[in-house]
């Protein structure tokens, strides 16, 4: 049987050991339309800052490829998914064929349509190279805007100010990770972030992007009411979505991204998709949902039902994103709106809890106090009600809080 999976990233190699821990005999291909082996984007940051070197970006040894008698094809890109007959058209003229095949592709940066934001000085942020290419720009850079006050925004927005540039952020919005906190909590995060150095303006929309001298330098960005900012670097991090070119001439369903069930099944039997590029329903709602948590348990549960080992989507796709910034830990799970909050404001930090109806838990925000995270993710995964856990807002609460619902 020829396995080919497409990308090399967190979900392509959650599959990769979940099919070697049940066949070790199949042939597997690894495209990449990238050169390095399999890295993970959660350090990037990290990684511009300098806080950590180039080698700890890795998830796996060098080795890994071939330890797992691994074929792989890096450097070259997908033309094509030709369901058709079973085959992959590839950049370099090559054709692939396989009988079972997996879609881990990945998500591509959302490029606004800015005037002159085509040129030298505009960077995203979402791989290696980019974190490369931005680590060379900014080394005599006299000023950075970064367009999007989102998770990947205010990573890079850090890291940079870290390394001793001004750094002025500017989001839509009205607050700092509009789609992970409420009003309140992202103001004591804003609060925080303004403390250590960083510009940050909300409500506001970059309306065009500034370029003088013959080279069309970068000047500056054009904010909506009309004043300037100047800068040498703009970083737009506004958002991702699926990298779908490759199958938009063929019969696989989409919608945002690649809709599956929930072992990861596409509608054609042997082609399967996982981590930024599958679209499956949750809560009623069909989305994708690109964090690294759904990218390791979609890559696995594709790799066992692509081996006929059945395994099911089990963590329901919560929304759920973890950051630190300047030593600030924020935590987000669910989604945050309830028919009641609950909240817990000391010295330690803020605890909010949202709740439906049925008093179970639909979403929790921390910030500052977020050890118990887990035991509330866990909670709301398992459907507890209120009533049977003890109280819940305690700085004392633990897993022991919930004997009873055992």
């Amino acid at each position: 049987m020829k396995t080919v999976i497409i990308g090399n990233g967190v979900a392509a190699v959650s599959a990769v050991e979940a099919i070697r821990k049940r066949d070790r005999n199949c042939e597997i291909t690894v495209l990449s339309k990238e050169g390095e082996i399999a890295y993970t984007p959660c350090f990037l940051a990290r990684y511009v800052s300098g806080e950590i070197g180039k080698d700890k970006l890795y998830m796996r040894e060098s080795n890994f490829y071939d330890e797992n008698q691994i074929n792989t094809l890096f450097n070259v890109a997908v033309n094509e998914v030709n369901p058709g007959d079973n085959t992959v058209s590839l950049s370099d003229g090559r054709e692939l064929v396989y009988d079972r095949l997996l879609l881990a592709a990945g998500s591509k940066p959302v490029v606004p349509q800015l005037p002159g934001i085509e040129g030298d000085g505009v960077f995203f942020f979402r791989t290696l190279p980019d974190a490369e290419r931005i680590i060379s720009a900014v080394r005599e850079a006299e000023g950075v805007v970064v367009m999007g006050a989102g998770f990947i925004g205010l990573e890079i927005a850090e890291a940079l100010s870290k390394t001793g540039h001004r750094v002025t952020v500017v989001e839509k919005e009205d607050r700092v990770l509009p789609r992970m906190l409420d009003g309140e909590v992202a103001g004591i995060l804003e609060k925080h972030i303004k403390a250590e150095g960083i510009n940050i303006i909300t409500g506001r929309t970059i309306e065009s992007v500034k370029r003088g001298g013959g080279k069309q330098r970068l000047e500056g960005v054009v904010l909506d009411k009309g004043e300037s900012i100047s800068c040498k670097v703009l970083i737009v991090s506004v958002g991702v979505r699926p990298n779908l070119e490759m199958i938009r001439n063929s019969s696989l369903k989409t919608g945002a991204g690649v809709m599956t069930d929930n072992r990861m099944r596409t509608n054609i039997p042997n082609i399967y998709a996982a981590g930024d590029i599958a679209e499956m329903e949750v809560y009623g709602v069909s989305r994708v949902n690109p964090v690294h948590i759904n990218a390791v348990a979609g890559g696995e549960v594709a790799g066992c039902n692509m081996v006929g080992a059945e395994k099911v989507f089990e963590s329901h796709l919560e929304d759920m994103n973890v950051v630190t910034l300047f030593g600030l830990p924020v935590l987000s799970l669910g989604i945050q709106k309830g028919d009641r909050v609950l909240k817990r404001a000391d010295s330690r930090g803020i605890v909010k809890i949202y709740l439906g109806e049925d008093e179970r838990i639909k979403g929790v925000q921390l910030i500052g106090d977020t050890i118990r995270g887990g035991i509330y993710l866990s909670l709301m995964r398992r459907g507890v009600p209120l009533s049977e856990t003890y109280d819940i807002l305690s700085s004392h609460f633990n897993y022991g809080s919930t004997i009873k619902v055992f």
